[in-house]
């Protein structure tokens, strides 16, 4: 599991998520986030709660009044481990600098869960998640669609891992 059960900034929490999480984010996603999942063929609730069944990890943060802002995991797909993040218009607007900020770090952590390396898509239009991505060293890979629907294909390498010799 995660190193932390939760990890504190300024202006956000990250914790393990907790499925009313997923109950309180899915009403509130961003336009973007829930053009995925409909793509995709998931209601928003349905994609938040699936990753209680699938993720080897999923965290939420949380803004200074303990409501989640977004949702994120990571996981063992069944071709290629996969990174996935959905968040609300509040995450981009209120929290954004202190999530960028920090968001390296909990994504190389997830990273190192499935051997430091994952993949997945995200909608082209995705303005803020696709901005983010590249911010976190995501490698764009090609163009897919789904649903008649134009999603960039993705992969992030944790390059931060130190081998570490035998003794």
């Amino acid at each position: 599991m995660f190193d932390r059960s939760v990890i504190k900034y300024p202006s956000i929490e990250i914790v393990e998520a907790h499925p009313d999480h997923a109950d309180y984010l899915a009403p509130r996603l961003r336009a973007g986030d829930k053009m995925e999942c409909m793509c995709l063929g998931k209601k928003p609730i349905e994609a938040l709660q699936d990753a209680f069944k699938y993720d080897l990890a999923t965290l939420s943060a949380m803004n200074t009044d303990g409501n989640p802002i977004a949702m994120f995991g990571v996981g063992e797909g069944d071709f290629f481990p996969y990174l996935w993040m959905l968040g609300t218009d509040e995450l981009s607007k209120k929290h954004k600098k202190d999530f960028v900020r920090y968001s390296k770090q909990w994504v190389n952590e997830l990273l190192n869960l499935t051997g430091g390396i994952a993949g997945n898509f995200v909608y082209k239009y995705n303005r803020p998640a696709v901005r983010w991505l590249r911010w976190v060293g995501a490698d764009f890979t090609g163009e897919i669609e789904f649903s008649n629907e134009p999603f960039y294909k993705f992969i992030l390498i944790n390059n931060t891992n130190e081998v570490e010799e035998e003794e």
